[in-house]
């Protein structure tokens, strides 16, 4: 456990990336604190770290992660915005993104609000992948600084399934926009 922790802790040092944290809990689960983003979230402990890119204006952010088994990833795109985004808004513009390459929505989005951010979600899928994307919003008139997030799952069709779908929602519900 150490080794992972140690190993992670030099690759940021060494990505110049030290207000990024990855921390291990009691129940051996990852959490990921980005305190210039302002989110938290919890991985599993079968899910590795794969990238972590910065914009050089320091305004977004990208986070991969890989199940071990590989058979599902994680994109994380986090933007800091200096106004409240309006969030189909920023939906639009990330599903019609060719450099995300994101298959075809399919049904409706789902929203929830939790005051000071909310949330909708919907699934995409094509021939070979099915994803669950979840797209956050910090909803903030008076603060500096707002923020956009896009919680990526990508999972091949072949590998989508019930057992998937659940671990989805229990990451998911994990999210937490950390601004106040």
């Amino acid at each position: 456990m150490f080794n992972k922790i140690g190993f992670f802790f030099i690759f940021i040092f060494f990505t110049s990336l030290n207000l990024h944290q990855i921390l291990s809990n009691p129940g051996d689960d990852k959490v990921i604190t980005d305190n210039n983003f302002k989110f938290t979230f919890k991985l599993p402990e079968e899910w590795d770290s794969k990238d972590i890119k910065e914009t050089k204006d320091k305004d977004g952010i990208s986070y991969s992660f890989e199940r071990k088994d590989k058979k599902m990833t994680i994109m994380l795109l986090a933007f800091k915005l200096s106004s409240v985004k309006n969030i189909d808004d920023f939906i639009y513009n990330m599903e019609k993104d060719i450099s995300l390459n994101i298959p075809p929505k399919y049904g409706d989005y789902s929203e929830q609000d939790f005051g000071k951010y909310d949330m909708k979600s919907a699934t995409y899928k094509d021939d070979r992948f099915e994803e669950s994307i979840y797209y956050f919003r910090t909803k903030l008139p008076d603060a500096s600084n707002n923020f956009v997030y896009m919680l990526r799952f990508i999972t091949e069709a072949k590998d989508y399934n019930s057992s998937a779908e659940s671990l989805i929602k229990l990451i998911a519900s994990g999210f937490t926009a950390t601004a106040e």
